[in-house]
């Protein structure tokens, strides 16, 4: 990312057009964001994705219309290259745009002028075009999909922001600049991110890139009371599908030791607990995180002491005991449940 940062306060400068490639959600609207903020041109960025316009609407989003050019035209409007004159024009997602609109687009870049709907006469535009795209245009071009002109006249500089899954060594950066984010003007809230917590999103492979790792720091957060921990990093992950965890990650280890804990001890979660070294209630909460049933069958030896002596109260902890087993176990083997 210092290596990116650094063709774009290259670049930004010039007037040279700019193509942003890269995976959804990997940021490149910030690039362009970043590639203005550093061309100090006094104009404004307009930013808006061509997929979202209809054919009939894209002239005049673009290019802007006059009063009375069609019905509903109450008074003149400057359309998106025009607004950013002295600026820059940032075109989203400009793989989805149709053939017959490539054709429009590319003259009003090679003349830089455009006529608006309605019009009569051609209107300058002085604004600085970056485009971004999910797809290698090369690839629309060999596909038929794209114009070869347009794909050269928009490949000026190619800015190519690689994927989170890349980039592993970024994310607790992120995390904490998320996580501050998050926080807002909270008062009384100081930003608290767990090292083993970072060490979980670093393992996982954020196909989503950094939307879906903005998402999750901020949901983190909310889980874990204001604290991003590894128990609300876990739980998060969790409602994932458990096959994106790699098998090196900390939540797998942590479910293969328990698993084979719980195995060596028959089932028996007392036993378990004392060979991992901790309470049977945790025993319990780590069962219920990883996705891990719970027998019915085994009743801790305490509270089956307690039962034997066929006292009301005695029968009513065992009903208690039994009830609780079930509660945690029918979850998990409904096949219609959700995964912990």
């Amino acid at each position: 990312m210092q290596r990116l940062r650094a063709l774009v306060t290259a670049v930004a400068p010039s007037r040279i057009p700019v193509l942003i490639e890269g995976p959804t959600g990997s940021g490149k609207e910030l690039v362009a964001a970043l590639l203005h903020r550093a061309s100090r041109r006094s104009g404004p960025l307009v930013a808006f994705n061509v997929c979202a316009l209809s054919d009939s609407m894209f002239e005049d989003a673009l290019f802007g219309h006059v009063k009375g050019a069609f019905t509903g035209a109450l008074g003149d409007s400057l359309g998106f290259l025009r607004e950013a004159r002295g600026g820059t024009a940032f075109l989203d997602e400009i793989s989805g745009l149709p053939l017959h609109s490539q054709a429009k687009l590319l003259r009003a870049l090679e003349t830089g002028v455009v006529r608006p709907v309605g019009s009569s006469r051609d209107e300058a535009t002085d604004c600085r075009i970056v485009t971004a795209t999910n797809e290698h245009l090369d690839d629309l071009v060999h596909a038929g999909r794209f114009r070869a002109d347009l794909a050269h006249r928009l490949s000026g500089v190619v800015v190519a922001v690689p994927p989170l899954a890349d980039r592993r060594e970024d994310i607790p950066q992120l995390v904490h600049h998320f996580a501050c984010v998050a926080a807002g003007d909270e008062p009384d809230r100081s930003v608290v991110v767990a090292t083993r917590a970072i060490d979980l999103l670093q393992s996982h492979d954020w196909p989503g890139n950094v939307r879906q790792l903005r998402l999750a720091v901020e949901a983190a957060r909310v889980i874990g009371g204001g604290v991003i921990d590894v128990d609300a990093v876990e739980t998060l992950l969790a409602t994932r599908s458990r096959a994106a965890l790699p098998v090196s990650s900390p939540t797998y280890l942590e479910r293969e030791q328990l698993v084979a804990a719980l195995a060596a001890a028959s089932g028996d979660t007392e036993r378990a607990a004392e060979q991992l070294g901790v309470h049977r209630a945790t025993i319990y909460r780590r069962m219920k995180r990883l996705g891990i049933p719970v027998p019915t069958s085994r009743v801790a030896p305490s509270v089956a002491r307690a039962a034997a002596g066929a006292t009301p109260a005695a029968e009513s902890i065992r009903g208690f005991a039994v009830i609780r087993g079930r509660s945690r176990a029918e979850p998990a083997n409904s096949a219609n449940a959700l995964q912990w």
